[in-house]
């Protein structure tokens, strides 16, 4: 094959190529967001599917990628100190669970089962609804991650979804919490707005440090947060969850979802759970710069 119909075959695949676009998009937003070195995000569809130039392309060809710092002068400021990715690590998980909660109630009262008051009407919406978690909870964290450009997700020594299985750093402070859990150690708390409005006081253990991850050019420096998940008591005792009726002992699950768990996840491992064990944890990876 002569030189011009290689090139004009490489241009037809190249072309034809579904996801050549996806990684055009990626490098773009490689190099706007990384321009200042954290926290710069910019949506870049409008930059590579819309036929007219936008605000951003203009910004980007004309300013470089930090006119589109999401402040004016975050170019030239410090990077954020661990206390402001405290707050902001924080403040994600609050978001993440409420978000979940607000989920998982829509879903339940949908069902036709319970009533936005939370009467149940009938027992079976447990098997119904809550076996559903593991399918749930994902979505709205890849959502988050996408948002926030950091890695939002929840994971567990005993899994349900195999997506939960915890690193080498997330299972380490698992570890630390179920021994601070057994110990009886003081928690912290956390305040979440439930979907009515009103708040829900958690008490959790939670962990956060710096963290290097691989070697050389592969090196990577990331601020990691965690905060436990801990089993509340049955549904009508405070804070009137049902978390047990779903992973509780076979006395505590409620009716049919020993069953529908079965069914969907034949290699469970989520149930036997009792009032005050750690379930799990909410998870938060945030990718930093390293210092010069």
């Amino acid at each position: 094959m002569n030189k011009k119909a290689l090139l004009l075959f490489i241009l037809m695949i190249t072309v034809a190529l579904p996801g050549t676009n996806v990684m055009a998009q990626s490098k773009f937003m490689v190099d706007v967001n990384t321009s200042c070195g954290y926290e710069v995000f910019t949506d870049c569809t409008g930059c590579h599917y819309d036929p007219e130039p936008t605000y951003e392309m203009t910004t980007y060809l004309t300013e470089g990628a930090c006119g589109l710092c999401t402040e004016v002068t975050s170019c030239n400021s410090a990077p954020p100190t661990e206390a402001e990715l405290l707050v902001d690590a924080q403040d994600t998980t609050n978001d993440y669970f409420e978000s979940l909660f607000a989920l998982f109630m829509q879903k339940m009262m949908e069902t036709g089962m319970m009533l936005p008051d939370g009467t149940i009407i009938d027992p079976m919406i447990f098997a119904e609804v809550f076996p559903r978690c593991p399918e749930i909870a994902p979505v709205i964290a890849s959502d988050f991650s996408r948002q926030t450009g950091y890695l939002v997700r929840r994971v567990t020594t005993r899994t349900r979804n195999s997506r939960n299985i915890p690193d080498d750093w997330e299972l380490e402070q698992l570890k630390k919490f179920e021994k601070m859990a057994a110990d009886g150690d003081p928690r912290t708390q956390f305040n979440i707005t439930k979907p009515d409005g009103s708040i829900l006081p958690t008490k959790e253990y939670e962990a956060f440090d710096v963290v290097s991850e691989g070697k050389g050019k592969d090196k990577e420096i990331y601020f990691r947060y965690m905060r436990s998940i801990t089993m509340p008591g049955m549904p009508n005792e405070p804070p009137f969850l049902p978390c047990l009726k779903c992973h509780g002992t076979i006395d505590q699950l409620g009716a049919g979802v020993a069953e529908a768990v079965a069914a969907e996840y034949p290699h469970d491992l989520a149930m036997g759970y009792k009032k005050g064990d750690i379930r799990g944890a909410w998870t938060i990876k945030i990718p930093l710069v390293e210092k010069p």
